[in-house]
């Protein structure tokens, strides 16, 4: 799916009927992936747009009401000044009508993701696995889809002072194992312990979910975010 740069309102060409061909082109494609319940990256990219043009918007009010005007009159019983006003070229006039339009898009596409994501997140168990260590900032991270029945094994390692929580947690993809009465989420996490000496005592955690989302484009995604709160913001999650 092709993305949108960040620069898309004053890159090219600065038409009205351009970029909404653009934006809708680009929304549409946003709103397909939700339709197969592909979350991620599309989810904070569209927030972050939203949140762009939001204050754009702002701060072009700013800068129009920075500039000197001329005082035209008085309004006698509002008792205040009334001001010329400021002209806008042509170009600034098409933004403004381009930032009207697409805020409600983006809005609604970022609801609809948001409550989407809402769903899904209550929907998946998140549990720890055996017994846990007191150090939780590196460990594993077992997602099993009980309709594929196999688990697919992450390692996990925060990196605190990142600019986002999807970047504090890194995550590195081991093997998926099958599930069956022998490998046990705790049969596995022994396993893992005597196959990979580096971790002897690893905290691991469970994201089990009862139906088949896609792994790296929502489920891994919102696992990250519950270890996020649970080894970050522990006074939270309690």
């Amino acid at each position: 799916m092709r993305k949108l740069n960040h620069n898309w309102l004053t890159e090219g060409l600065i038409d009205f009927e351009y970029k909404k061909y653009v934006l809708k082109a680009y929304l549409q494609g946003v709103n397909s992936q939700f339709d197969e319940q592909k979350l991620y990256p599309y989810l904070p990219e569209v927030e972050k747009h939203f949140k762009l043009s939001a204050q754009l918007r702002q701060s072009k009010k700013q800068f129009l009401a920075s500039f000197r005007k001329r005082i035209v009159g008085v309004d006698v019983q509002k008792m205040e000044f009334l001001y010329e006003q400021v002209a806008q070229s042509e170009e600034m006039t098409e933004i403004d009508s381009i930032l009207e339009y697409s805020l409600p898009l983006f809005q609604k596409t970022l609801t609809r993701g948001q409550d989407q994501s809402e769903d899904i997140a209550s929907k998946l168990v998140f549990t720890p696995v055996g017994i846990m260590p007191l150090y939780l900032k590196e460990g594993y991270l077992f997602i099993y889809r009980t309709t594929q029945k196999a688990t697919d094994i992450f390692q996990y390692n925060v990196r605190l002072f990142e600019s986002s929580e999807e970047q504090t947690i890194k995550t590195k993809y081991i093997e998926s194992v099958p599930k069956n009465m022998a490998n046990t989420f705790e049969n596995l996490k022994l396993t893992l312990i005597r196959k990979r000496l580096e971790l002897p005592n690893p905290a691991t955690y469970l994201v089990e979910s009862p139906i088949d989302y896609p792994v790296q484009e929502t489920l891994l995604p919102l696992a990250k975010q519950m270890v996020y709160r649970v080894v970050c913001q522990p006074e939270k999650s309690a």
